[in-house]
């Protein structure tokens, strides 16, 4: 007798396994609902946790269920501003938590939403201090986004700093250093180049950050050049050489990478490849 509730058991078991599935698969070819209806309103941050029994890590867990769920086919901007909105209540409950900064990540920056997604990333980076990702991509929503490429790098060299592999930590270093060159301030590009050169441990690379550390001083020298020049004479220069003529310069600068300067279209001081082409700053 015990032997066959044993197998009854078993069989009930299998039989509500078999209807789960069968009930389950017409649920997920069914078409999706409509996203004003997922994300119409934001709930009250106390609600969210009434809601969730008083346990702000389930609330968290619900609202990120909320936004995973939300088709983003056909969402018009406040529906992104909803969930932007959503992502940050999410980043208060629970600051770790991963899905909702990669989320965010994909989504909320490409469409308008940069400040929430700061916000998130902001709260991922203080709370998941073992993730190099929170704070790189901080840095590269800095650099593309807010047109902030010192502030960015920052980010990136932090991000390199919490990176567990060594080839990608210098990789990351390399990044923040390319990002840190496309700023207007090169005086405070030259700064963060040095400092990137002290604080890494390998002489290679430090070697190519002083390099580059001296190409954008030069730089510099020449910028302030140009800028005595045309206060003196009233208009750009055509050329380098004009520096010269009229005694700014006593000699030209030259570039540590074994290339060149000269001026761009609007006679500002740039890198000249060795074929002749314009590099800019980098």
């Amino acid at each position: 007798m015990d032997s066959l509730r044993h197998y009854a058991g078993g069989i009930v078991a299998c039989l509500c396994y078999v209807a789960y599935a069968c009930a389950v698969q017409p649920l997920y070819q069914r078409p999706r609902p409509s996203v004003s209806v997922e994300m119409q309103v934001v709930l009250p941050r106390f609600v969210q946790v009434i809601l969730a029994a008083g346990d702000r890590y389930l609330a968290a867990n619900l609202a990120g269920f909320r936004t995973l769920v939300a088709s983003t086919a056909n969402m018009e901007p406040e529906n992104f501003r909803i969930q932007a909105l959503v992502q940050m209540d999410v980043a208060w409950f629970n600051p770790a938590h991963e899905d909702n900064y990669y989320l965010a990540t994909a989504l909320l920056p490409w469409n308008g939403q940069v400040g929430a997604t700061q916000t998130i990333l902001e709260a991922a980076t203080r709370s998941r201090p073992f993730d190099w990702l929170p704070p790189f991509h901080y840095g590269f929503n800095l650099l593309h986004f807010l047109k902030q490429p010192a502030e960015g790098a920052e980010w990136a060299r932090l991000a390199s700093e919490r990176s567990t592999d060594e080839m990608q930590a210098l990789q990351l270093q390399q990044m923040a250093a390319n990002w840190v060159a496309k700023g207007e301030d090169l005086g405070l590009a030259v700064r963060m180049h040095r400092a990137m050169a002290d604080q890494t441990r390998h002489k290679a690379f430090a070697a190519f950050l002083e390099k580059r550390a001296t190409r954008l001083e030069n730089l510099l020298v020449l910028e302030k050049a140009v800028d005595t020049y045309r206060q003196r004479v009233g208009t750009f220069p055509v050329s380098l050489q004009q520096l010269l003529k009229e005694n700014v310069l006593a000699d030209l600068p030259i570039d540590p990478f074994g290339e060149g300067y000269g001026l761009d279209s609007n006679g500002r001081p740039t890198v000249i490849g060795r074929g002749g082409r314009v590099r800019g700053k980098e």
